[in-house]
């Protein structure tokens, strides 16, 4: 399958960027920048796991002929990572460059592992077998009411 035929393509690199960014801004301390950098990544990620726990996943898993381990490890995989988003808020209140650097290297990590396995085998499973939803699932994408997500990250 070219990467053309998947529709469901993520744009990762967005998360990736954002923790990049906050990790140059603690090393030379800026903790203002680092704080703004931050909270932009979290209100990215909270609405990106939601298109996925809630319409993605979802539609996936009513798909008969879909195998249900994928996107099981795959939520499991959100639930650590908002932990570890969790633990940062603390962390960075910390103001130590070192320690505050080693969390966001271990959340880095973490979201690269999960972002390859998304883009490496979920997603091109996912849009193979979602094709004939393609429209429908687009629309409840682009339409997605956040104030109604079921996740609660309360930070």
């Amino acid at each position: 399958m070219s990467s053309s035929d998947n529709w469901l393509v993520h744009e990762h690199s967005l998360y990736e960027n954002l923790l990049s960014r906050c990790q140059e801004a603690v090393e030379i301390e800026d903790w203002g920048d680092a704080d703004l950098v931050f909270r932009e990544l979290v209100a990215h990620l909270k609405r990106h796991m939601a298109l996925e726990e809630e319409v993605l996943y979802s539609a996936y898993e009513a798909a008969i002929e879909a195998p249900q381990g994928p996107t099981r490890a795959l939520r499991e995989e959100h639930d650590q990572i908002v932990r570890l988003v969790r633990d940062m808020v603390r962390v960075i209140k910390t103001r130590d460059s070192d320690y505050v650097l080693e969390c966001l290297l271990h959340l880095e990590k973490q979201m690269i592992k999960h972002h390859e396995k998304e883009e490496d085998i979920f997603l091109p499973m996912a849009s193979h077998i979602l094709d004939a939803r393609r429209d429908e699932i687009s629309q409840q994408l682009a339409n997605f009411d956040m104030s109604k997500s079921a996740r609660k990250w309360n930070i």
